[in-house]
């Protein structure tokens, strides 16, 4: 009787296992057969298949083992990272060339574009996550529900608001957020919080007396503090003293250990330069800054000891590479802080042998940046440009020419980022229990760097991502490298091509919009009549700020008759929308002269349709002395001056207009009244006395 027992229990087990076997489920992805890159230990697994359940990696297995799943890819050995991350981005420089361009909110009809850029520039090139570092207040309800609900088809997004300045008396972008004081300050974390953000971006007008009660707010209520510092108003080592570990932009690190008051001048002269004019020269400043470091052993010295003390508190530092290499064109893909206008490289003016001292400043950098990541500072990448995905990749070939392993390279690209935003629980690596956000790579990097570069499959969400096509974007590029008659013609054929979805009208709106507001009157025009054409019920709208950027861009390149008729085709078609007396007034001056500018300078600061700001003044004052015109400038700086009387800034440049002019005597007048007004302007003092002692 025993043994029968025995034999019924052999058999039911059997059947127990067989029954398991056969009710087992399938996985819903599985991908088979990949070289898988550990990003903690940066070590390469071969003959390996990861299993995914929904949004989540299930199990990783032996190639040798069986398994079922619903679909398979068939890797045949390419490498597979996690998906990667930039932590620095802003959905408004995604929006346009300009981020001025941005609308006050995110209507629903534009959930789609916004949405469906960030997949076109950060999702189709491997980057899964991504960390916007500023946006405007009325944004975030919209952007909120997008963190909150990833969905596969885009980036996962994770917002920190606007960018938190201390209270200045001047009007501010709309993604920068003024706080009144300390307790003002540990009001806005509280908002935060309790809206649910999980990081914030402190910039760098932030006064300390705010920064530390805004960092001791966070660490209470656990929301992950990320600063720019680099205005000599709070420097990395008293950021670190309030336990602020996360830094924004690598050449930040400059102010901490010498201050710009003193020797941005300096740096000027050693290399030639002049005050930046243009957001490409103010990189090439920030790179500059490296070799005048390297070249000064006292500096070097300092900078070498800040990597010790930031690695001993295990601070992380963001890249913005790309921007600087831009700079110093010492990349394949060009990129800028503000893309506007459109272009395909930087706006500077400089000598050869400039050029070559940028290069070896931007080489200098990069041996830091080497120097930082091998003392143990944690790099991750922060392209902070608007083409943020291809940056990135470029980013990581920069960081292999300065001499990064590809193990390090990746694991910068993922887990360190993800670290330091607090995020590593369910991102970065390639575990069991995470999210199925990977890359896997037709060409393998560790054979050759250059296959960054190459395609990729890309798995987010637990799901194969699939670009749709934009014969809007890419109409846009062609019209920018061909000119609008060979972009006509390229988009008659390819609009029949199936790979390209229909035309969107909003996608085109936005291309209008980036033409437009960079000043390219002829292109803008043929994106117009294609948008009549295709949809002849809809009306298009454009911003004010648009077109009075877009001359301004004209006259930066000394395109002067450009720029007037631009202005003139403006003014033309939208004439209702906002208007700026500077530049009214520029337009004036450079067609019939000083005295008629003047006239209708009169005319114009009564009439309500135009707007008048001391910056702007100011800026069309410093882009006479751009094109030479002196005389010009030294009357706009005066018009300003009247407009403006208790600026000292105004009159600081006001004397150094009359200083270009040789005429001592008003310079020294304007200087003084300068620094009557500002005891600390430190750089008039300085002219000053040179200025006097000139004169002797």
């Amino acid at each position: 009787m025993k043994k029968h027992v025995g034999i019924l229990a052999i058999l039911l087990f059997g059947c127990y296992i067989i029954t398991s076997c056969s009710q087992k489920e399938a996985y819903d992805l599985a991908i088979k057969n990949v070289k898988l890159y550990d990003s903690h230990s940066k070590m390469v697994f071969e003959n390996k298949t990861i299993l995914i359940n929904a949004d989540t990696i299930a199990a990783i297995i032996d190639l040798s083992e069986e398994f079922k799943a619903n679909e398979v890819i068939q890797c045949q050995g390419r490498l597979l990272t996690p998906g990667f991350i930039d932590t620095h981005t802003h959905l408004m420089q995604n929006y346009g060339s300009d981020e001025n361009i941005a609308p006050e909110t995110i209507e629903p009809k534009d959930f789609g574009l916004v949405r469906g850029l960030m997949s076109h520039h950060y999702l189709s090139q491997g980057v899964t996550t991504i960390i916007d570092m500023g946006q405007p207040e009325t944004w975030m309800d919209v952007t909120l529900n997008w963190q909150n609900n990833p969905e596969p088809e885009y980036p996962n997004l994770f917002i920190c608001g606007g960018s938190i300045v201390s209270d200045e008396d001047r009007r501010q972008p709309q993604h920068h957020i003024e706080v009144m004081g300390p307790e003002d300050g540990r009001k806005k974390v509280r908002d935060y919080a309790s809206k649910g953000l999980e990081h914030m971006k402190l910039y760098r007008k932030l006064r300390k007396p705010d920064m530390e009660a805004m960092a001791d707010e966070a660490k209470k209520l656990g929301i992950t503090i990320n600063t720019h510092t680099d205005n000599n108003v709070v420097t990395i080592d008293e950021a670190m003293e309030m336990d602020i570990l996360n830094f924004e932009h690598f050449f930040t690190v400059t102010p901490s250990i010498l201050n710009y008051d003193e020797h941005w001048k300096a740096m000027n002269e050693k290399y030639g330069i002049q005050m930046n004019s243009s957001i490409d020269e103010f990189s090439a400043h920030m790179t500059y800054f490296f070799s005048y470091i390297k070249e000064n052993p006292e500096f070097e010295t300092k900078l070498e000891a800040l990597f010790d003390r930031m690695a001993a508190k295990g601070a992380s530092i963001s890249t913005a590479i790309n921007v600087l290499a831009s700079s110093a064109e010492q990349t394949a893909f060009f990129t800028s802080f503000e893309y506007f206008p459109i272009r395909r490289k930087p706006m500077v003016s400089y000598s050869e042998e400039q050029r070559n001292q940028l290069k070896m400043a931007f080489e200098a950098m990069m041996f830091y940046v080497k120097r930082a990541h091998d003392k143990g500072v944690k790099i991750r990448i922060g392209t902070d440009c608007r083409f943020g995905g291809k940056a990135m990749l470029h980013e990581l070939i920069s960081l292999h020419k300065a001499g990064f392993k590809m193990e390090d390279i990746l694991q910068i690209a993922t887990i360190n980022g993800y670290e330091a935003m607090k995020l590593e629980n369910n991102y970065g690596s390639i575990e069991v229990g995470k999210k199925a956000d990977m890359i896997l790579f037709e060409k393998n990097p560790f054979d050759n760097y250059q296959n960054i570069l190459s395609n990729k499959t890309i798995i987010k969400g637990g799901k194969l991502f699939v670009l749709k096509k934009s014969i809007a974007y890419d109409l846009l590029d062609v019209m920018v490298d061909q000119g609008p008659e060979k972009a006509l013609v390229w988009f008659e054929k390819s609009r029949l091509n199936k790979a390209y979805d229909p035309l969107n009208a909003n996608e085109l709106i936005n291309v209008f919009s980036e033409l437009i507001g960079t000043g390219k009157i002829d292109e803008g025009q043929a994106v117009y009549n294609l948008f009549e054409t295709n949809f002849p019920k809809m009306d298009l709208e454009v911003d004010g700020d648009l077109l009075t950027n877009g001359t301004y861009a004209l006259l930066r390149n000394n395109e002067i008759q450009k720029a007037i008729n631009f202005y003139a085709f403006s003014q033309s078609n939208f004439p209702n929308t906002q208007k700026t007396i500077a530049l009214a007034v520029l337009i004036e001056t450079l067609e019939n002269g000083i005295g008629k500018g003047l006239e209708r300078y009169e005319t114009l600061k009564i009439d309500s349709m135009y707007l008048q700001t001391e910056n702007e003044m100011n800026g069309v004052g410093y882009l006479l002395l751009q094109l030479d015109k002196t005389k010009e400038a030294i009357s706009f700086f005066e018009l300003n001056a009247k407009s403006f009387p208790d600026s000292w800034n105004v009159f600081d440049s006001l004397g150094e207009a009359y200083a270009t002019d040789h005429q001592k005597a008003m310079a020294i007048k304007y200087y003084k009244k300068s620094i009557e007004l500002n005891p600390k302007n430190e750089y008039g003092k300085e002219q000053l006395k040179k200025l006097i002692v000139g004169t002797k």
